[in-house]
């Protein structure tokens, strides 16, 4: 174990199986050094998750596991062995120390929100925004409403402790506090919970305060379902602050703030320069907006001045500094205003902000393709097949911009041999992002063993994003037996696996003697990758292995499949018939819902779960259409008003029309579109007209297109009704002529 000290930085490349041998006694022990804790945090996620398996198996009792387990590596704690905490003074503190996964969090944070909790913190706002993320209407169900209020308020929290929810959880939130007297005091809830008001209650002497507030919100946080209230937002805001046309000012942009993100090019090109501003601090731009603000780059409008061949340049890599983030999306037309020399110094700047920033392989891969670009149009290309720029050594490969002076990728490949692939893979991937390159690199690294027809396991453990272009035929060369290569393989930062690939590396992994789907086999390879497998190698995945692995996303699977894996989480995480015990088993297992039985889903009708609508609507549609009013009225319970929200998704529409108008309308929540009552006595057409009006609604705040949807299906319903009774009529009347006649 003292071996293990020593290592410093080199622990990173210990195997996991190493952790296996050395008892829990000992890690925890290791532990307590500050300097060896350092070092090991920076391991692959499967030798941390197997350095906790081994404390876990000292003593298994949940309070006894988050005191032996560091506060950092809180993460791998399995979400079964979260459950039973007491409020314990010193429990509740642990709890609040640690570093948790929203799935984790979720099943004891009835234990930590509750008054009495908080009060031994220091109430509300000492709760540590890891903790806070464990908000949803099911885990404050026995919470008091005035504490709940308050720890909504306590999520209002900026920067690096900003609380991250998701979705359902602010509209969750939202329903908590829409009918309070401060629900108009905007800053004193997160910014991400205005995006769900209802704004036909936001005082229009108010509306100016209420986007300035809604400034620093997430954006695109919205889900698909509910994408036409952000599309709402703007058209609101534009009454409030009476905007006529495209071009923004700087007032405008300043009130609008992170709004700005969701505008479309136009807006850009002919706004205010200041929203470049707020642009630089967007998630994510798309096309169209990316081109915009190049537009704008280039048309001199800027702070940044303008570059041609007439006007000198004040452009230079300062000027691509000062741009943020912008750059990353800029194209070669734009790069092609600064020589190589420039475009050099910045990429070595800038790869180390992106790195420190967390942007993935895709984006930076992005913006290598466009520089290099730029470089292209300005020379020839080679045509000779021999190295002319300077063989690839690994000197080289160590300079921060490697491979920018091998633009020509001919070049690249002549000056690229096997050997040096064989010998510097590790470097060569973490800096190569383009697929082009890692064609050749994976190439070059098949020609190095093409003797033996076999790539070792530590050089597959090494292929990162060049494995993504790998064929089965590659695969078939690999040798894959360690958790640890098939982690490295799996390691979603490299990019998506095409289904067949993933199926491939997975059954030669499982193909050895011994491997199976465990729970660290699971957690490696993950929900959408395990969907590429066979539903008979599936049904071989024991309850164990899936109740000890974390939540799962297997909204990829086949029908099939996803009943299949919901028939081992159901069995797995069953134990106690207690209630407590079976809403701990909903919480556990509602990822895997989307396989589940009507029988399974109308038991949790009686236990208060509040389902929020992402897991509704994510059911079998048979199962849905089975449901009654009240049953889906039981089962949302706090989250009833979202089913408004949600009216114009497909599996709710088809669930209201098959429910009677009149049982609709005892939800309170203007849900239209139902059927008709059952009569026993004709109804005349005055009669029929006025019944339907009166179900006629338009609900405030639903969105634009929600509104002309329900009233538009209200009408057209009752105009069939009245044709139908006039053509009886019409009938009636032609009989009545034919017997006179006659």
């Amino acid at each position: 174990m003292s071996s293990l000290f020593t290592l410093g930085s080199l622990i990173v490349g210990v195997p996991a199986g190493v952790f296996t041998t050395i008892s829990g006694s000992q890690l925890i022990s290791a532990s307590q050094n500050p300097s060896f804790l350092t070092y090991f945090l920076t391991v692959p996620q499967v030798v941390r998750e197997t350095y906790v398996t081994q404390i876990i198996k000292v003593n298994s009792n949940s309070e006894t596991i988050i005191q032996n387990v560091p506060d950092e590596m809180a993460t791998e704690i399995p979400r079964t062995m979260l459950l039973g905490f007491s409020n314990n003074n010193s429990v509740i503190k642990r709890l609040n120390k640690k570093k948790w996964k929203k799935q984790q969090v979720e099943l004891f944070f009835d234990v930590i929100a509750v008054e009495g909790s908080t009060t031994e913190l220091g109430g509300v706002n000492n709760l540590s925004s890891s903790v806070l993320q464990g908000f949803t209407c099911t885990t404050v169900r026995t919470v008091k409403k005035v504490q709940i209020k308050k720890l909504i308020k306590a999520c209002r929290r900026r920067g690096n402790n900003k609380v991250l929810l998701a979705e359902t959880q602010l509209t969750c939130m939202y329903n908590y506090i829409k009918a309070d007297s401060d629900v108009t005091s905007f800053d004193l809830y997160p910014p991400d919970v205005l995006l769900y008001y209802d704004y036909t209650l936001v005082p229009r002497a108010s509306c100016r305060s209420y986007f300035e507030q809604l400034a620093d919100a997430d954006f695109s946080v919205f889900s698909s379902a509910l994408s036409y209230k952000r599309t709402a937002l703007f058209n609101n805001a534009r009454s409030c602050l009476g905007i006529t046309n495209t071009s923004l000012t700087k007032d405008d942009i300043m009130v609008l703030g992170n709004m700005c993100c969701t505008l479309d090019g136009s807006y850009i090109e002919n706004s205010d320069s200041s929203i470049l501003e707020k642009l630089n601090n967007c998630p994510d731009l798309n096309d169209g907006q990316a081109s915009a603000v190049q537009t704008l780059l280039l048309s001199g409008k800027t702070q940044y001045g303008v570059k041609t061949e007439k006007v000198p340049s004040t452009w230079n890599e300062q000027t691509l500094q000062d741009l943020g983030m912008l750059p990353l999306y800029m194209k070669s037309a734009f790069y092609d205003n600064f020589d190589k020399k420039t475009k050099r110094r910045f990429l070595k700047f800038f790869l180390k902000v992106l790195k420190k920033n967390g942007v993935g392989r895709r984006k930076k891969r992005m913006l290598k393709r466009e520089i290099r670009k730029s470089i292209r149009n300005k020379a020839k290309r080679s045509i000779v097949n021999e190295c002319t720029v300077g063989t690839i050594t690994q000197v080289t490969i160590s300079d921060d911009t490697f491979p920018f002076d091998y633009d020509d990728i001919n070049q690249f490949n002549c000056c690229l041999s096997a050997a040096t692939v064989q010998e510097n893979l590790d470097a060569i991937t973490t800096k190569v992002d383009q697929e082009e390159y890692l064609m050749i690199v994976l190439s070059k690294l098949q020609e190095a063993y093409a003797a033996s027809s076999t790539i070792p396991e530590d050089q597959v453990q090494l292929l990162g994003p060049a494995s993504r272009l790998a064929t089965v035929d590659n695969i078939n060369t690999w040798s894959i037996t360690q958790i640890d290569t098939l982690s490295s393989l799996m390691d979603s930062s490299n990019g998506e696996w095409d289904p067949s690939l993933a199926r491939a590396i997975i059954s030669k992994y499982l193909s050895v003697a011994g491997n199976k789907l465990g729970s660290t086999e699971l957690n490696t390879i993950g929900g959408a990758n395990l969907c590429s497998l066979d539903v008979n190698v599936l049904k071989n995945i024991s309850q164990q292995s899936l109740k000890e692995a974390n939540a799962l996303t297997v909204s990829n699977c086949t029908i099939e499949k996803k009943k299949e894996l919901f028939n081992i989480a159901e069995q797995a995480f069953s134990g106690s018939t207690r209630a407590t015990a079976t809403l701990s088993s909903y919480q556990l297992t509602k990822t895997y819902l989307e396989g589940a039985s009507l029988e399974y889903i109308k038991s949790l009708v009686s236990l208060n779960v509040s389902m929020d609508m992402a897991i509704f609507t994510s059911l079998q549609e048979n199962v849905v259409l089975n449901l009654t009013v009240n049953e889906v009225k039981d089962l949302l319970g706090t989250n009833l008003p979202e089913l408004k929200s949600y009216e114009n998704e497909t599996l709710v529409q088809t669930w209201v029309r098959s429910q009677l108008q009149s049982e609709l309308d005892t939800l309170g929540i203007g849900i239209n579109g139902g059927r008709a009552n059952p009569t026993t006595t004709t109804k005349s057409p005055s009669t029929t007209t006025s019944t339907s009006s009166s179900t006629s609604t338009t609900t405030a705040g639903s969105g634009s297109s929600s509104s002309t949807t329900s009233t538009t299906t209200g009408n057209g319903t009752r105009i069939r009704a009245d044709a139908g009774l006039s053509l009886l009529a019409v009938l009636a009347l032609l009989i009545m002529s034919q017997h006179i006649v006659v």
